[in-house]
């Protein structure tokens, strides 16, 4: 299994990417289009707690990752058949999120089941 902070460094390049990619690109240049790009650089920040095994740290980034998926999926809403380079940009965000999640739940559980944090040995 990967660890979370690796997966938690690459789920936020891609946020950060992509959202300063969609804010560029809309000749508007909305403040709150950049709403993605500052949370990928809280989870950026969060990257060394993660990697020390803080489990406060660890559920805080599972449930803002999950949230902010949640939000970009939304903010993609129904206009889904048109499929614009903004919505398929919104998309490969919101997916980044829900695997980030998904490991990270995956990880938890597997720790959960050794029960004697031996999976991460190798880290500390």
């Amino acid at each position: 299994m990967v660890h979370p902070y690796v997966v938690n460094t690459v789920n936020a390049l891609v946020l950060l990417v992509a959202g300063l990619i969609l804010y560029f690109e809309n000749p508007a240049r909305p403040p709150e289009a950049l709403v993605a790009p500052s949370v990928a650089v809280l989870l950026l920040a969060c990257t060394y707690h993660l990697r020390k095994h803080n489990r406060f740290v660890f559920h805080t980034v599972t449930a803002l990752t999950l949230l902010l998926g949640l939000v970009i999926a939304w903010q993609a809403g129904s206009e889904i058949v048109s499929m614009s380079f903004r919505h398929t940009v919104l998309l490969l965000m919101a997916l980044s999120c829900f695997v980030a999640v998904a490991f990270y739940v995956g990880t938890f559980v597997q720790e959960r089941r050794t029960r004697n944090n031996s999976i991460y040995k190798d880290d500390l």
